[in-house]
């Protein structure tokens, strides 16, 4: 047992009660464990998914069956409600009661997800509910047997808030009329719905307001996800919206035997979006290549072998840069993908100093040319600035007509005869319950598995940056150098770290 203050008790486990208290105290310390959140113990993604709740407004949960999506976020709404948080909470806390709906398709699942996770927890698994029996004051039934339509749960400041339930299928409609601070939405709603329930979070007291999403992508790229994904990178805060993706990998609870069975039993077009929450773009995948023959563990490259990166740039003030450094083995003709890099509302002087800690100082990268309009925040060229004002080396990457396609074509060949390679392993959950984050290309692998093509057969131009700097590296392979061949007299390269620290 571990006493991290005068009254909050941490419990290894909720058994350890009967090991340590006498039959007087266990049901106090029980109430207390449980009052107090003690027995979440959020994983890495939830954790980041928490913590955006203090700069932004609406968020998006989106990740695989059995990522703990949903849970993360009934544990956050029985927070708020109660007005309770553990010592270490990272998140938004409210200080007063509040005002919040929670809603799925249906009354049913409704009623059997959200209710069970808020209210009756997982008996069989050792999971309590997320609000106490003893806080909650009062029910309001609906014509649905067992389910919910108000339920009224005492706050730790001696108020009421108020839980409202309600069902997708019931339309915008059933939202209106309502204010709340805190929306939590399970499953993929209309985009009709989504923006009616946004309107329900509209401040009206000056304290600010939640709309949550949590879902599994079922029916691909949509309107809903748009709203989130052609917004800003996975994990950035821009506009007030966030959005992050997890995988069963970042699940450290999910056994690994279990993962291995749900993978067997799902058909193949449905593994991506149930094991990794990504959305397929359009009627068809580019890349369908198995990903185990593609990726693989990075590892540092040997001096000899040459390096080249690829740059998609925006001259636009908030738009996202995409990067790809390539190395590449001269005598067995292998491409490796070894790292990327993809940010966005930075400026270009940002933008070259966090590129140039990607690539060695010497490296030549492979520009889009379309990108050399001027900058905003310079008043010149972008392309002239990252040159000569940033010292980036960079060339102008061939772009007609049917280069891209051409490209991947190359990588398809490159493929079969195992001489193309993306350096990528997914976060690991080690023996010691400590999670080792993704490493190596994760923007790119992201990108990697959505990129599709519409019902024509046309690329749909939709996230795709690093996938675009990946295309440029390849059609600049000959430009590919390592430090002996370089040429010093190439690129000037000015010091400008002391603007952002070492």
């Amino acid at each position: 047992m571990t006493v991290l203050s005068s009254s909050v008790l941490q419990l290894d486990d909720i058994n350890d009660i009967d090991e340590v208290f006498d039959e007087v105290g266990k049901q106090a310390a029980f109430d207390a464990l449980l009052m107090d959140f003690s027995f979440y113990r959020p994983t890495d993604k939830q954790l980041e998914f928490h913590a955006a709740g203090l700069k932004a407004r609406e968020r998006l949960f989106l990740g695989g069956n059995r990522t703990g999506k949903t849970f993360a976020v009934c544990v956050e709404l029985a927070m708020h409600l109660t007005g309770r948080y553990p010592n270490d909470w990272n998140g938004y806390r409210y200080k007063r009661p509040i005002s919040a709906i929670a809603s799925s398709i249906n009354l049913k699942d409704t009623r059997d997800i959200l209710q069970k996770n808020l209210f009756v927890g997982h008996p069989a698994k050792g999971m309590p509910p997320a609000v106490q029996s003893s806080l909650i004051l009062e029910k309001s039934n609906t014509n649905i047997a067992g389910a919910y339509d108000t339920v009224l749960i005492r706050h730790k400041s001696g108020g009421l808030s108020e839980l409202k339930f309600k069902a997708f299928e019931q339309g915008a409609s059933s939202f209106q009329g309502v204010q709340a601070d805190f929306i939590h939405l399970d499953e993929l709603p209309s985009y009709e719905v989504y923006l009616e329930a946004l309107t329900r979070t509209a401040a009206f007291d000056n304290e600010k307001t939640f709309i949550t999403l949590t879902m599994w992508p079922e029916k691909g790229y949509t309107d809903m996800l748009a709203h989130f994904m052609d917004n800003a990178p996975a994990g950035e805060v821009r506009k007030e919206r966030f959005y992050i993706v997890a995988s069963w990998a970042d699940n450290k609870y999910l056994p690994k035997e279990e993962a291995d069975r749900l993978r067997e039993s799902y058909p193949a077009w449905q593994i991506e979006a149930r094991e990794h929450g990504v959305p397929v773009f359009g009627h068809g995948k580019v890349f369908t290549m198995p990903e185990e023959e593609i990726f693989m563990e990075p590892f540092e490259v040997p001096a000899p072998w040459h390096q080249v990166y690829g740059l998609d740039l925006s001259s636009s003030s908030n738009g996202t840069w995409g990067a790809v450094l390539l190395a590449i083995d001269r005598d067995n003709d292998i491409v490796y993908a070894m790292r990327d890099y993809e940010r966005s509302d930075l400026t270009p002087m940002e933008h070259a100093y966090n590129i140039k800690q990607m690539v060695p100082e010497w490296c030549v990268g492979m520009n889009d040319p379309a990108g050399a309009g001027e900058n905003m925040h310079t008043k010149e060229k972008t392309l002239d600035f990252l040159k000569d004002t940033c010292g980036l080396t960079l060339i102008n990457a061939y772009k007609a007509n049917g280069t891209k396609e051409a490209t991947i074509a190359d990588i398809y060949m490159r493929y079969r005869s195992d001489k193309f390679k993306i350096m990528y392993a997914p976060a690991k959950k080690n023996e010691d319950g400590t999670t080792t984050p993704e490493r190596g290309c994760r923007h790119l692998v992201r990108e990697w598995r959505q990129y599709a093509r519409d019902d024509k057969g046309n690329i749909l131009k939709k996230n795709d940056h690093t996938i675009d700097a990946l295309l440029y590296a390849l059609g600049g392979l000959y430009h590919a150098v390592n430090q002996s061949s370089y040429d010093d007299d190439f690129s000037s390269d000015p010091d400008f770290s002391y603007m952002f620290g070492e």
